[in-house]
């Protein structure tokens, strides 16, 4: 077992690798693994883990930094550069939604001033706020290299995330299902549960599962693969014993079916996928219950004991979230609940100490402390935004396009709802990929908005001599033609 775990790691790590030689993107694939570390050994490659004094946010903050730079050359003379956009960090914003993220990176600047103001070490407040400046840092970083590359290109990236996690949702289903010895990490939970001895934990959970939902039930056509991945993401939310997932997994099918009842042509599609969507559903019970009769059991139970009294309000687990932020909102003085406490420090607000693991379990537990209300206004207005934008893609899009637009909406979805019971987008160990699927959502506005200028150009160019006006599109479609290793740049 231990020449697996060395073994995956190093392989998958060669993949990328390799793939980048022919699709630059795929670069990308160093921070994506190193997000995904626990739940594909990543950690093993003590290379992307040097110098140790660090923690991992610096880690994967120092290899998106340095991909950025690889990407785009910048080490290299501009003439000997493969790459010739002088806009590393991607063109001019997209409206709305990026001028709303733009605004919460400035108030949390404003914070971290008032903050200093207030107590008065500069040090301090700056290491608080190393998260957040991550945060927002990560995302431009990410936007610049996606804006870049093609659509194709972003597909065959998103696909190749998708395969690794659904290989680690087999070792997950393996581990903490069928109680094989898979991963070095000790359980968080153990429960004795009829007879039988069974484990919980998040620590190598697969990272992408509410990606790998939305991915495959919005493939235009559904083949072996596809469906074959939605079943492995289904086993590990199944195996996980979390009920929300099990719900957001309901709600990003949905939404991605919804819209495409919307669009008239697609409706038949709509229905033809939710049929083989539920008939999946009902075969895989009847084997869960039969295979691992005691683990779907205790699944059952907790479903049971959240609807047992009719009231989920009810659930123990939600009210203790909801007692979490009764409890910061008490902790910020009655003068800051608007701004919130800013980046203060443990030695100057006490409370300060006990956000980040409460944060595990409910991402409004930092927002609030950090922010206030108004932060999470914010957090609400930006998931918003770019939910918007994503229905606009999906509506709006055909072919990979319309694709990619019903993935980030379901996703968007899922991630929103998933910041009721986890850290999500503020996990303080990957801080600088926490805004990743509003880059992808950014970067395919940008390309569209891109696409829509050349194509008015190319229309608006003067017939040639002895041409015609029915030319144009032609000539509209060829401005279009991807680049040779970068799609539309």
């Amino acid at each position: 077992m231990e020449l697996i775990r060395l073994a995956l790691p190093a392989l998958l790590l060669l993949f990328f690798v390799w793939r980048s030689l022919h699709e630059r993107v795929f670069l990308l694939g160093i921070p994506f693994l190193m997000y995904m570390a626990q739940a594909v050994f990543f950690y093993k490659l003590k290379i992307f883990y040097v110098p140790g004094r660090l923690e991992p946010a610096d880690h994967v903050m120092l290899w998106l930094l340095v991909v950025w730079v690889v990407y785009f050359d910048l080490l290299l003379p501009g003439r000997r550069r493969s790459l010739r956009d002088r806009r590393p960090l991607g063109p001019r914003l997209s409206t709305p939604e990026e001028v709303v993220l733009l605004g919460l990176a400035a108030y949390a600047a404003l914070e971290v001033v008032l903050t200093v103001l207030r107590f008065g070490s500069v040090g301090a407040t700056l290491g608080e706020a190393k998260g957040w400046i991550y945060l927002f840092v990560g995302y431009f970083l990410l936007r610049g290299i996606l804006v870049h590359a093609g659509r194709t290109q972003t597909v065959h990236l998103l696909s190749a995330i998708v395969g690794v996690n659904t290989l680690a949702a087999v070792l997950y289903i393996a581990h903490q299902g069928l109680h094989l010895s898979i991963y070095e990490a000790t359980e968080y939970q153990t429960i004795v549960f009829m007879g039988r001895e069974l484990t919980r934990t998040f620590y190598f959970m697969p990272q992408f599962l509410i990606l790998a939902t939305a991915f495959s039930i919005a493939q235009k056509r559904w083949t072996l693969w596809w469906a074959g991945v939605f079943i492995v993401t289904l086993g590990a939310l199944w195996i996980s014993y979390t009920r929300s997932l099990l719900v957001i997994a309901v709600v990003e099918v949905v939404v991605v079916l919804g819209v495409r009842l919307l669009k008239s042509r697609e409706a038949g599609l709509a229905f033809r996928r939710a049929l083989a969507i539920g008939g999946i559903v009902v075969v895989f019970v009847v084997v869960a219950f039969a295979a691992l009769p005691v683990q779907s059991q205790y699944l059952l139970s907790r479903i049971g004991m959240a609807t047992a009294s009719g009231d989920v309000t009810a659930d123990e687990n939600l009210q203790n979230r909801e007692r979490k932020m009764q409890n910061v909102y008490e902790w910020i003085e009655s003068e800051s609940r608007t701004l919130g406490q800013g980046f203060a420090s443990p030695a100057q607000h006490w409370p300060a100490g006990d956000i980040e693991w409460m944060a595990a379990d409910l991402v409004w537990v930092p927002v609030l402390y950090r922010l206030g209300v108004a932060g999470i206004a914010l957090f609400v207005a930006l998931f918003v935004a770019f939910a918007w934008r994503s229905l606009s893609l999906a509506v709006s899009g055909t072919g990979d396009a319309e694709f990619l637009g019903l993935v980030f909406l379901g996703a968007l979805a899922g991630v929103f709802l998933e910041g009721f019971v986890s850290w999500t987008v503020l996990n303080p160990d990957r801080y600088p990929m926490g805004l990743w699927l509003f880059a992808f959502v950014a970067a395919e506005a940008c390309r569209r908005r891109r696409e829509a200028a050349e194509a008015l150009e190319a229309a608006e160019e003067p017939a040639a001599p002895g041409g015609s006006r029915a030319a144009r599109p032609q000539v509209a479609a060829a401005v279009l033609v991807p680049r040779p290793g970068g799609g539309h740049d």
